[in-house]
């Protein structure tokens, strides 16, 4: 398990280094020509475009959603253009949900710098909307964390960028059936794209074996590196991984029981003033938003809408401006999906009843041909006996 998490560590490194001088290209790109774009696009206000202008600053953001697209920057450029249109609409929580992650303090980290991270399905929000709010508000102020601890560690030129953190899952409480298919798909979906390449590792504990056989049928539909990267440890072995120093009282380490050791995900940490949304969050004094409620300054119009006076492609309408209607990227893939659909409705009956036809003449083909068999079958033994 350190091998592997190491080798994963060294390459991660090697590849930002690598990489660095594209990535600070995108982000040129992304402030002086992407970001005024989105802005007379949808009309931002100016607290929006300071939030947005934030995001677009962080440097290890951009790198994960780089390294995500395999390096290639004009995907990036067009997934990070479709995030940022995400996040204005997505953030409009007009209360704090409840909290899901627990991370541990600075200094306190995993081998190879990485801060860890609790998750207690136990104490997850039984609601299907509470839990996909929290989320949304954990990963967030997850990620505003790591970019202060980079920030910190400007000052000191040996220490390396923190680009990822270790996940903790403890399942002991509820089953696996008490989450529903919406709300895995939401995560897969909205969530991975939205915030790739943040997991170093995932450790789960208190496997029960309802657990055990989800996950062996799970392992063959992920990727490799995917797959490298969730383990299912003992208490023995997560402390040989991270140390007793490292860990909470409840999980065999000598620190405090979780609920007693300060959460730097928690706005009141060091208190820090907590602002909103409407303020700005700069490095190293990163604000964690406390409410991030706001009007949307756009909404989405479904690219096969018939409010949608370009049909087939994804558009953004602005509130505040309702003539302004801007289309997305006008891809290909959009043009043959809307095609196909269309090409679908029109013709999809008329293929399924003949489907369904064929099916039929197939097996009263097979039908008689059996009787036949029999038939002929039962003639010859009759003419033997005779």
């Amino acid at each position: 398990m350190r091998s592997v998490l190491q080798d994963n560590h060294e390459k991660l490194i090697t590849q930002y280094k690598a990489n660095f001088a594209d990535v600070c290209a995108l982000q040129s790109i992304l402030d002086d020509e992407l970001l005024p774009h989105v802005v007379q696009e949808i009309a931002l206000s100016d607290a929006d475009y300071t939030w947005a202008k934030e995001w677009i600053s962080d440097t290890a953001t951009i790198f994960r959603f780089f390294r995500h697209h395999k390096f290639i920057r004009s995907f990036t450029l067009e997934a990070m253009r479709n995030t940022l249109i995400w996040r204005l609409n997505a953030f409009q929580l007009s209360n704090l949900p409840p909290a899901l992650f627990h991370c541990l303090p600075p200094p306190i980290c995993a081998p190879f710098g990485h801060p860890i991270v609790f998750l207690r399905l136990s104490e997850f929000p039984t609601s299907e909307q509470a839990m996909m709010d929290g989320f949304l508000i954990s990963l967030e102020r997850l990620r505003i964390h790591l970019l202060s601890l980079n920030a910190r560690n400007v000052e000191h030129i040996d220490d390396e960028i923190i680009l990822q953190c270790i996940f903790i899952v403890d399942l002991e409480g509820p089953s696996i059936h008490s989450f529903n298919l919406k709300t895995f798909t939401w995560l897969t979906k909205e969530i991975v794209s939205r915030y790739p390449g943040i997991l170093a590792a995932v450790f789960f504990l208190n496997c029960s074996w309802t657990y055990a056989r989800a996950w062996s049928v799970a392992k063959c539909l992920l990727p490799n590196s995917a797959v490298s990267r969730i383990f299912f440890p003992s208490r023995e072995e997560l402390l040989q991984y991270c140390s007793a120093s490292a860990l909470p009282s409840d999980y065999g380490g000598a620190l405090s029981p979780l609920h007693l050791i300060e959460d730097p995900l928690n706005p009141e940490y060091n208190r820090v003033s907590v602002g909103s949304r409407d303020e700005s969050v700069s490095a190293p004094s990163i604000r964690l938003p406390e409410t991030l409620h706001r009007q949307p300054s756009s909404v989405f119009i479904p690219p096969r809408s018939s409010l949608n006076p370009f049909f087939g492609y994804p558009t953004l309408a602005s509130i505040s401006r309702p003539h302004m209607v801007q289309p997305g990227r006008r891809r290909k893939r959009d043009l043959l999906l809307t095609l196909s659909i269309l090409w679908w409705k029109r013709w999809g009956t008329c293929i399924i009843t003949v489907v369904y036809f064929l099916i039929a003449v197939s097996l009263t083909r097979k039908a008689v041909r059996r009787l036949v068999v029999r038939w002929m079958s039962g003639g010859l033994s009759s003419s033997t006996c005779q």
